[in-house]
This record gives C-alpha cells, sequence and structure tokens, in this order.
C-alpha cells in the first residue's frame, strides 16, 4: 500500500495551483477573496479614471482568481464614488480607484467636505501616473500655447475653457495657465469628459486639459488638436507635441495619478494582500507596456509611501488654492 504522505507538502501545493485556473495565491494564503470584488469610480464610463480602472481590474482577476466589476458613481467631481465607499462595509470587497480630484484637491477646495481621507480611507497604491495634455479646439486658430496666449490677450473676453467640474484638476491646470499667461479665461465647469468634448468641438469652449491617453484618440481623429503636454519630458503617445516648459511654462501642473484605496479598518491583511498583487500585476512587461503606450505609465507604491504622496499633495494644493484665488466650495 502507497504512503498517504509519499508526495511532499510543498509539490501538493505547487501541484494545487498549477490545477485551479484563476485561483491566485493571495487566495489560496488567506481566503481572501471568496466572492466578486467592486472597483468604485467617481466619474463616468470612457475617462481615464474609469479606462485604467477596467484595464487593471481584467488583469488583477486573473490573480485573485474573482471577477472584478468596475461600478461608475459620477457625481460632485468624483466625491460621491468616494462616499459610496466610505459608508461601505470594510471587508474587503468594495474599493476605490481615484484621482486627485476627489482626494487631496477636494480636502483644499471643500470647505465642508462630508469625509476626511487621512481618517475614512486607506491607501493602498498608487497605480499609474498620467500625461496631462493641453487640447484646442481644431477649428481654433492657435495651433500652440503661445499663440493661444496671444488670442486671449486680442480677444479679451472670448475665450472659454472646460473641466470636470469645479476645483477639479483640469479646473486648476486651467487656473493655472491663464495666471501665469496673465490672460483671461472664463471657466465652463461639466460632469466629466464627454459633455466637455462635445461643447468643445461645438466651440462653446476652446480649450482644456485632459488626460493624453483618453483625448489622443480624438486628436488622431482631427477633432482636436494637441497644444502642448504636462511633463517633463515628451511622450511617446505624441511625440511631435512639445511640453509645456518647451512652450514657455515651466511650473503648470502637479504630478497626476490613479490609485486605489480601502475604507478605513479594512482588515490590514486584505490591504497587504491587495496591494502585492496589484503590484504584481503593474510588473508584468505585457501589462506595463500597455501602460505606458497609453501614456499612463505604472506607478506602484506601499500604502506609506502612497499617503506620504497624499498629505504632501493635500498641502501643496492648498496653498496652490490660495494664490490662485480660487473660490471654495
Amino acid at each position: 500500500m502507497k504512503s498517504q504522505i509519499a508526495v511532499p507538502r510543498r509539490r501538493q501545493l505547487l501541484a494545487a495551483f498549477a490545477l485551479s485556473p484563476l485561483t491566485g495565491w493571495a487566495q489560496q494564503k488567506s481566503g481572501w477573496p471568496d466572492r466578486p470584488v467592486r472597483f468604485v469610480v467617481g466619474w463616468p464610463p470612457g475617462g481615464s479614471a474609469d479606462t485604467t480602472a477596467r484595464l487593471l481590474a481584467e488583469q488583477l482577476a486573473r490573480r485573485i482568481g474573482q471577477p472584478i466589476v468596475v461600478e461608475n458613481r459620477p457625481g460632485a467631481s468624483g466625491r460621491l464614488g468616494v462616499q459610496q465607499v466610505i459608508n461601505s462595509e470594510p471587508d474587503g470587497y468594495t474599493f476605490l480607484f481615484a484621482a486627485p480630484s476627489e482626494i487631496t484637491i477636494a480636502a483644499a477646495t471643500v470647505q465642508v467636505l462630508p469625509y476626511d481621507f487621512t481618517r475614512d480611507l486607506q491607501p493602498i497604491t498608487t497605480v499609474v501616473s498620467g500625461a496631462m495634455m493641453m487640447i484646442a479646439d481644431a477649428r481654433f486658430a492657435p495651433n500652440n500655447v503661445r499663440e493661444l496666449e496671444s488670442y486671449a490677450k486680442a480677444n479679451p473676453g472670448k475665450l472659454n475653457y472646460a473641466s470636470y467640474g469645479n476645483n477639479t484638476t483640469n479646473h486648476i491646470y486651467g487656473a493655472q495657465f491663464c495666471s501665469a499667461a496673465n490672460i483671461e479665461a472664463t471657466h465652463v465647469p461639466y460632469k466629466g469628459g464627454a459633455p466637455a468634448w462635445n461643447d468643445m468641438m461645438a466651440g462653446q469652449v476652446q480649450f482644456m486639459f485632459d488626460n493624453a491617453a483618453v483625448v489622443m484618440p480624438h486628436v488622431r481623429a482631427g477633432k482636436f488638436k494637441a497644444l502642448a503636454v504636462l511633463s517633463p519630458e515628451r511622450i511617446a503617445l505624441a511625440p511631435d507635441t512639445p511640453t509645456m516648459a518647451e512652450s514657455g511654462y515651466p511650473n503648470i501642473g502637479f504630478k497626476s495619478w490613479l490609485g486605489l484605496f480601502a475604507p478605513a479598518r479594512t482588515p490590514a491583511s486584505i490591504v497587504s494582500t491587495l496591494h502585492d498583487e496589484v503590484a504584481a500585476t503593474l510588473s508584468n512587461p505585457a501589462f506595463a507596456r500597455q501602460l505606458e503606450e497609453r501614456g499612463t505609465p505604472p506607478w506602484p507604491t506601499t500604502p506609506i509611501e502612497f499617503g506620504n504622496v497624499l498629505r504632501n499633495e493635500a498641502a501643496e494644493l492648498k496653498t496652490l488654492v490660495r494664490k490662485l484665488g480660487l473660490k471654495l466650495e
């Protein structure tokens, strides 16, 4: 009779892992997750946060062995999504996929914010950094930043710029540019990218700042023109587009990111496991290359590093908001 323990324990574990498709090592270690996981995005479908969340969810689901459902909860410049997550059970099945607008910018610009990211959210990791791009209506006469500046000075009161809402990332970029260029332009807030783009193509607004990965298909289709990118160097996605620094404005913008959060009091073991699985996903060469080609290179950080990024950014934004004289909500 053959021994019951003839196969070493390590080989048994390896065999079990190999024979369980879509069942990740994380699940075998902790039992989490044993049902679908949800990523809440506080923005409409089609924008940078939504598309990046879906790309990550598809890859990450293969590692953790459960589907990841991306749920859009747009409204209040991303803040409705945050509130939904912080009010959910901290059981490791609801997470927030967010941008600066609803986290650090909200902390600097909203007088009575119904949440405190330092208290109500647990940072897990930044996922990607993103190159922002200054774009204009394809029919708009200026073809570069300097020409836009000259147009604005020659046509006072006739220039409008769009954003995803008051005190969002692209609103602050626009206000920074107008201040640096010493021009007047009316800020027109929208509830996401699609309505802003539609009005720009209709000539209602002339320019805006948005994520390069999202707007480049429209640039290639001839609907928009790319004026500059807000990155230290030109990007592979748009190698012929100059940087804002090359255009004469070296101090516009701050580092854009998309990141993952858990509700406060989520078990530390789940936060740690999810962090490790996201980091492993981002280190996959094929996936990393896919993100880089979109203009959103991987940017994994530890929870502690991400927390430090958030606190420093929130402090810097409070100073910037005061300098620009932006109206607090």
